[in-house]
């Protein structure tokens, strides 16, 4: 999700931020056997420094 930085943030971003982290809490409420994938490394995604968010997200059932 992109958001902006400095005073180009979105307004409603905590809302999603708070939307990903309950999304990723029920998935794994749901599936507790959801695990990374071995060998996963996060790597930034491309774009600007401040964002910080993963280019991939590997996972295994």
């Amino acid at each position: 999700m992109a958001f902006g930085h400095r005073i180009h943030t979105r307004l409603d971003a905590p809302l999603a931020r708070l939307e990903s982290r309950v999304v990723l809490e029920q998935l794994l409420e749901r599936i507790p056997e959801l695990r990374l994938a071995p060998g996963y490394r996060r790597e930034p995604a491309p774009g600007l420094v401040m964002v910080r968010r993963p280019a991939r997200l590997d996972v295994v059932l």
